[in-house]
């Protein structure tokens, strides 16, 4: 009877592990091959193939390919609560993007090893959700805002552009930030209408 009691209890809220702190200076990473690597992506793929449990699979398939113990799926639930079918898409698209090896193998076990949640959280899921306006087609019209996307990835993942220091590749991320200027352009439409 115990060993069916402990089967069919819920597990302990014990306190999530803290992972390890990463340097983004110590993860320089060039910007062209993610780029490109983004660039294909889109070309090849339907949007309806992208899909949460597959893009979360293949998180896990990566990590594995590393050497490293994947994410529990249920700390990836509440990581992937309220995506809408935008971030869905976005959020595929960036594990496709990190499945093709563009950034060096050694680099990404780096960005993985011993803090898999907090990549998968901040340079996955956090920036598929939080770049909401960039949509899979304005990303396949536009060279702007895959460099965006691309940077908010990197950046996320707890890296850093190569050649750039960390107050160069935010101000880089802020002038190409497509939320950011598209508010400006209402405000401006807005004071214009005004006068």
């Amino acid at each position: 009877m115990s060993f069916l009691k402990n089967w069919t209890a819920k597990p302990s809220a014990a306190p999530a592990a803290q992972d390890a702190r990463l340097l983004p200076e110590s993860v320089p990473l060039d910007l062209a091959p993610i780029l490109a690597a983004i660039g294909l992506v889109l070309a090849e793929i339907e949007p309806a193939a992208l899909d949460i449990d597959v893009a979360r699979a293949k998180l896990a398939d990566l990590c594995r390919d590393l050497g490293i113990e994947p994410v529990d799926a249920l700390e990836l639930d509440p990581m992937a609560a309220g995506l809408d079918r935008g971030a869905i898409e976005r959020l595929a698209l960036l594990v496709l993007v990190l499945e093709r090896r563009v950034i060096p193998e050694r680099a990404l076990k780096r960005i993985f090893e011993d803090r898999a949640r907090t990549a998968a959280r901040e340079g996955l899921f956090d920036v598929a959700r939080g770049s909401g306006l960039v949509t899979l087609d304005l990303l396949r019209g536009s060279p702007l805002r895959r460099e965006e996307l691309a940077r908010r990835l990197l950046l996320g993942l707890g890296a850093s552009v190569a050649g750039e220091s960390m107050a160069e590749a935010r101000a880089a991320l802020e002038r190409l930030d497509y939320g950011r200027l598209m508010a400006e352009a209402e405000r401006a439409r807005r004071g214009v209408g005004k006068g």
